[in-house]
C-alpha cells in the first residue's frame, strides 16, 4: 500500500497503517480490553477527536476512500499465546474501534489461515522474541483448542455490526492486487502494482535462529488442525451464504486451494492477521 501510494492517491484513496496509527493516531485504542485504564480512555476520546479530524481533512482534499491495516486492533500475539486461543477479546478490543470511527466505517475486511500455520508462526515470533520452546503439552492444548475462525469472524461481525469480507492466506497471499480491487471497488487500477521488495515480518530473524520451514507441531497434529480448518471454511460456505470469503488461485469458484502440509509455518507471517478496511461513505 505504501509502494502504491501515489497510484492509490490519484484514485482517491487514502492509507493508513501502522506507521500512522502506531504513531500516536490510535493511542489508547490498542489495548486489551480487560487492561483500559482511566487514561487510556482519555488517551482514546483525543484519539477519536483526531482520528475524526483527520478523516475530515482527507475527505476535503477530494479522498472518497480510507483504507485502515493494522494487526493489532484485533489482538496481539502475546494475549493469544497467553491465552491459548484465537484472539481472546477480539470483541471488546474492536467495540471501542468502532465507536471511534462511527458512521464512516462501510466495511470490514479480515484475513484467516490454516491453524497450524498460524499457531507456528505465533510460536516462531515468540521464540524470536526470548521465549522458550513450547512444550508438548501446550502444542497439544493449541492444537485442540476450540475457538477457531468462525468464533472470530462473529466477534467482528458483533464489534462493527457489518458483514466482514474474509480471505484465507492460503489463496490470497501475496495477491496484492486481486485483494485490493476487492477492498477497494472504486479502484481502476492498471495491471502490475509495485511490491515492496523487503517484507516488514519476523521470517528472516526466524529462518535465522529456528532454520527455514520451522513447524513444532507433530503430523498428526497438523493433519488434524488441518481437517478441522478445512471442514469449518466449508461450513462458512454453506452456512453463511452472507459471507464473502475471497479464495483464488488454482481453485474452482468458491473452492479453496490445496493447503500442503509442507508449508513453512513462518512465510509471510504478518499476512494473517486481521485486518479492517473502513471506507468513507
Amino acid at each position: 500500500m505504501l509502494a502504491n501510494s501515489g497510484i492509490l492517491s490519484r484514485q482517491g484513496v487514502a492509507f493508513w497503517g501502522p506507521e500512522r496509527t502506531r504513531a500516536g493516531l490510535f493511542s489508547g485504542l490498542i489495548k486489551r480490553a480487560d487492561l483500559v485504564s482511566a487514561q487510556d480512555i482519555l488517551s482514546a476520546r483525543r484519539s477519536t477527536t483526531r482520528i475524526r479530524m483527520e478523516i475530515d481533512r482527507i475527505e476535503d482534499q477530494g479522498f472518497h476512500t480510507l483504507i485502515i491495516s493494522e494487526e493489532n486492533l484485533i489482538g496481539s500475539i502475546p494475549h493469544c499465546l497467553s491465552y491459548g486461543m484465537l484472539y481472546p477479546d477480539a470483541r471488546g478490543r474492536l467495540e471501542r474501534v468502532a465507536m471511534v470511527l462511527g458512521p464512516h466505517l462501510t466495511g470490514v475486511a479480515m484475513g484467516i489461515r490454516r491453524y497450524d500455520a498460524w499457531w507456528a508462526s505465533m510460536l516462531a515470533v515468540e521464540r524470536v522474541r526470548g521465549g522458550e520452546a513450547a512444550t508438548p503439552q501446550r502444542l497439544r492444548m493449541l492444537a485442540q483448542n476450540g475457538r477457531g475462525w468462525p468464533c472470530v469472524i462473529d466477534a467482528v461481525e458483533g464489534a462493527f455490526g457489518v458483514r466482514p469480507q474474509v480471505w484465507t492466506h492460503e489463496a490470497m497471499a501475496g495477491r496484492h492486487e486481486i485483494l485490493l480491487r476487492r477492498l477497494a471497488p472504486k479502484l481502476s487500477l492498471t495491471p502490475g502494482l509495485t511490491v515492496a521488495v523487503e517484507r516488514a515480518n519476523a521470517a528472516a530473524a526466524v529462518q535465522g535462529q529456528l532454520g527455514r520451514g520451522y513447524m513444532p507441531f507433530s503430523i498428526m497434529q497438523r493433519g488434524q488442525m488441518t481437517a478441522r480448518y478445512q471442514a469449518e471454511l466449508e461450513t462458512l460456505r454453506r452456512g453463511r451464504r452472507d459471507l464473502a470469503i475471497m479464495e483464488t488461485g488454482g481453485a474452482a469458484p468458491g473452492g479453496y486451494s490445496a493447503m500442503p502440509l509442507t508449508e513453512e509455518g513462518w512465510v509471510d507471517d504478518q499476512q494473517n492477521r486481521g485486518r479492517q478496511a473502513s471506507g468513507m461513505g
